[in-house]
């Protein structure tokens, strides 16, 4: 009999092919954050996605975690097209571009100064999150969450950012409308405080479950606003006040 890994990989691949959600209900959930990570794996190898970037973050139980970003890489301006069905959740994110490598070495942790030396400039993020996951309503065990990337949908590159912008997020605010009617208005906060400690956490992983951190991929660091559901579709307006704004159509 398929173990649970296979039963999960297997469901998740043929709902990125078919464009097609999986029932949440209907799937068994890997035993650990490691297990997880695993089938995510295992599934980016089975449809040889590209490692473009990625969306770190930290694990309840403090374990550095990641989801493959293989796109679509969008453009202010762009339309992202939903599955049938998705829900679909918009979060304002500051991201890096990394220069160089980044090389694995659980014995000598790396400083948040010599890691953002590896990035050479940082630019507003917006990340559409649509899980294959259907009638999630925002609650799925985490294990199977991470095993589907952690949500990723797809990803619009705004405008470029003072790198510095990294340590301080007072006084910044995200607003979010669509079609002209405001769904989120509230101050930036990072879940984590200090949106280097996702990055700065997953780049001293002590078992490295994922490929490496290479040149020219994206990290985003993390949600500023949460994920704000979207009531339906059409024009998206976001902004990280006063440092830039993002349009896009959800279709």
């Amino acid at each position: 009999m398929p173990t649970t890994n296979e039963i999960v990989r297997d469901a998740l691949i043929a709902a990125r092919r078919d464009r097609s959600l999986v029932e949440t209900a209907s799937l068994p959930v890997p035993t650990s954050v490691g297990e997880g990570l695993a089938v995510q794996a295992a599934i980016s190898g089975r449809l040889g996605l590209s490692e473009a970037g990625w969306k770190v973050a930290i694990a309840e139980d403090g374990t550095p975690v990641a989801g493959l970003m293989p796109g679509p890489y969008l453009q202010p301006g762009d339309v992202y097209e939903g599955s049938i069905g998705a829900e679909l959740r918009v979060e304002i994110e500051l991201g890096l571009r990394l220069a160089r490598d980044v090389p694995f070495r659980p014995a000598q942790p790396y400083s948040r100064a010599e890691l953002l030396s590896y990035c050479d400039k940082a630019f507003l993020g917006i990340e559409i999150v649509e899980g294959r996951l259907a009638n999630w309503a925002g609650q799925v065990a985490f294990p199977l969450w991470l095993a589907d990337a952690l949500g990723h949908g797809g990803y619009f590159i705004g405008p470029d950012l003072d790198i510095k912008v990294l340590d301080d997020l007072t006084g910044l605010g995200c607003f979010i409308s669509l079609n002209g009617v405001t769904i989120y208005d509230k101050p930036a906060v990072h879940g984590n405080g200090d949106p280097m400690a996702p990055f700065l956490a997953w780049a001293n992983r002590k078992t490295d479950f994922m490929t490496g951190l290479r040149a020219g991929q994206v990290v985003t660091t993390g949600s500023l606003c949460g994920g704000v559901l979207s009531p339906g579709k059409g024009e998206i307006v976001t902004k990280l006040s006063p440092l830039g704004t993002v349009s896009l159509t959800l279709r």
